[in-house]
């Protein structure tokens, strides 16, 4: 097997509206590895028509936490790791594979093109949002951490693509709201766990730095008043992100436990009301 050969590898769940497309995407790649989350719909059924690398993994809370696993299953050095949202244009696909080929470097940043309800987001917060998803296997350290899960190795070699459309993974995020709404309630819930474990306490002074943070940092600093009413509605909703991982810190600390006890106590009392 060559040095050079590329593994494509995918951790999905329930992504029949887009494995296909994205999968069609990756037929370059000399192998393709899907790692499925407990579908419920076609997903694991469409990609069998493009691979039989296909393993199965417990139902988690947040991809990221999986990432190491579905990575260890590639057979070749090169892998590039993408989501069933995101899509790999021919000139992406053409430059990935001149880099595997010259070997001249272990790990690649490439930019996002980040469509965000309905619309390419173009802010500074969003483009050209750079991720180091192509890599050699051994420059790659993964964590269980969300969003701060890769971390590529201090003495690998690397490069950033050129900020442009032809050379950027085509993501197509969140469709809408309730979308984004569904995933904000699934990552919070971890973000606050990693504030818990590392000894953080809800303050009244890590709320409102957090929020007012985040809005003046993406709507004003980085620009998501650019991109009118939808850009403003993308910082609110990232806002509610930070606000959700304060309050789900602070009923950490709270012990929901015992709040749940409580209740339980107190219905009891009505009933013997009776």
């Amino acid at each position: 097997m060559s040095s050079h050969n590329i593994s494509a590898v995918l951790l999905v769940r329930n992504e029949e509206p887009n494995i296909r497309l994205c999968l069609e995407g990756l037929k370059w790649c000399d192998e393709i590895v899907v790692v499925d989350m407990e579908s419920e719909d076609d997903t694991v059924a469409i990609a069998r028509e493009f691979t039989d690398n296909i393993y199965s993994h417990e139902r988690v809370i947040a991809f990221d936490i999986a990432k190491n696993y579905a990575v260890e299953k590639a057979s070749n050095e090169w892998v590039l790791l993408i989501d069933a949202d995101e899509m790999v244009p021919a000139c992406l696909a053409a430059e990935l594979r001149l880099i595997a080929e010259k070997d001249e470097v272990d790990a690649v940043y490439i930019a996002f093109k980040n469509f965000i309800l309905g619309e390419w987001n173009r802010a500074k917060a969003w483009w050209p949002n750079y991720h180091c998803r192509f890599f050699k296997k051994q420059s790659m350290m993964i964590s269980e951490r969300i969003h701060a899960y890769m971390s590529v190795s201090n003495t690998a070699r690397t490069l950033y693509l050129p900020p442009e459309e032809k050379f950027a993974i085509h993501h197509f995020a969140y469709r809408d709201a309730e979308q984004f709404i569904s995933k904000l309630n699934r990552y919070t819930t971890i973000e606050a766990k990693h504030l818990y474990d590392d000894g953080k306490k809800f303050t009244y002074y890590l709320f409102f730095k957090s929020t007012i943070k985040e809005f003046i940092d993406r709507y004003i600093r980085l620009g998501g008043y650019k991109d009118g009413l939808r850009g403003f509605f993308v910082c609110i909703m990232m806002v509610m992100y930070r606000a959700v991982a304060c309050i789900k810190l602070w009923e950490l600390h709270e012990n929901k436990d015992d709040i749940k006890h409580k209740y339980d106590k107190l219905k009891n009392n009505i009933i013997g009301g009776y």
